[in-house]
């Protein structure tokens, strides 16, 4: 694969993981957003780290576990409404 191919895929799979992680949809967004990030730095750890967009990563991850903390956070607080 050629660096422009290479390049277009990691844009894919970050825009991707960042416009489904905001869209949350259940937390299933988050889910894919963690995955993309995960493709993408597999992806850009096989170039060589000669493609563009490495903070796309970081922003991927960090939507991806904010959207898991709200679920983390709802599951909390409706397992302590439950037992009062």
């Amino acid at each position: 694969m050629d660096k422009e191919t290479v390049q277009k895929e990691f844009d894919r799979l970050t825009s991707r993981g960042i416009i489904l992680g905001c869209v949350w949809i259940l937390g299933a967004g988050s889910v894919i957003s963690l995955i993309s990030s995960y493709q993408a730095n597999k992806l850009f750890k096989k170039s060589g780290f000669a493609l563009e967009g490495k903070n796309k990563i970081r922003q991927c991850l960090y939507i991806g576990i904010a959207g898991l903390l709200v679920w983390v956070i709802a599951i909390a607080i409706i397992i302590l409404f439950k037992k009062q």
